[in-house]
């Protein structure tokens, strides 16, 4: 491993993982990866992979497009923007229903299937749990500090560790206005519902495995959307 760049990547959600999981089959690369969190694991519902995000998947390689398949992914038939309020209620503003370049438009996929899938068949040495990092050193090789007292040395340092990214903090400074995220005045509220209560809730038509459809409703300074999670286990509402 003398020869080897060293890469350690901070930060064990979904883009650390995928990260990882495109780098670690390089010889020339030592990767390791440090969660803070005390095993690695992804909190929240689900997200969509749009046509570009399975690109870059297949771009990191067929393993990485695999993984989401894997990890139970509900391929979207088409997006349909629908009005919710006033007197054009109920009907489509706007609608793409197509496959793209031979790709489907979106994917609905849950965080935590995902990254599972993703850290499947990483060696787990190159794993560490509850690494909470406290300060970096050195211009090259860096000298990362962690709040257990053990310390790891790196060539390259990335910062995959979300919008309150300490690596941010670190590298920028605690008082540089991009170190800390800033409220954007809106709020989003995400809820995960059985899939017979989401067609209860919605329509039968509107909640389709077989036409599997993502659905965006603007409404009075609202906007919700609902899609399908789990090949039809569950129904996904994002408000």
């Amino acid at each position: 491993m003398s020869s080897s760049i060293r890469v350690a990547i901070i930060g064990g959600g979904l883009a650390g993982a995928s990260l990882l999981h495109a780098l670690v089959k390089f010889p020339h690369l030592d990767v390791q990866i440090f969660e803070s969190a005390a095993v690695f694991k992804e909190a929240g519902m689900a997200i969509g992979i749009a046509r570009n995000g399975q690109a870059a998947l297949e771009l990191i390689g067929p393993s990485a497009a695999l993984c989401l398949e894997r990890a139970g992914a509900v391929p979207m038939q088409g997006v349909r923007f629908m009005m919710a309020h006033g007197e054009a209620s109920g009907s489509v503003a706007d609608e793409v229903d197509d496959v793209v370049q031979g790709k489907c438009l979106t994917s609905i996929v849950h965080h935590a299937d995902f990254l599972q899938e993703l850290l499947s068949d990483i060696p787990r040495d190159r794993m560490h749990a509850f690494k909470n990092l406290l300060k970096i050193d050195g211009d090259g090789p860096i000298s990362l500090h962690f709040t257990d007292a053990t310390t790891h040395k790196c060539d390259i340092l990335m910062g995959a560790d979300g919008i309150h990214s300490v690596v941010r903090k670190l590298v920028l400074g605690g008082s540089d206005p991009a170190a800390s995220p800033r409220n954007s005045g809106a709020w989003c509220l995400m809820t995960l519902q059985p899939f017979e209560k989401a067609q209860s809730s919605l329509g039968k038509e509107l909640v389709n495995v077989e036409d599997a459809r993502e659905y965006g409703w603007a409404g009075k300074r609202a906007f919700l959307m609902h899609n399908i999670l789990g090949r039809g286990a569950h129904g996904l509402a994002n408000i």
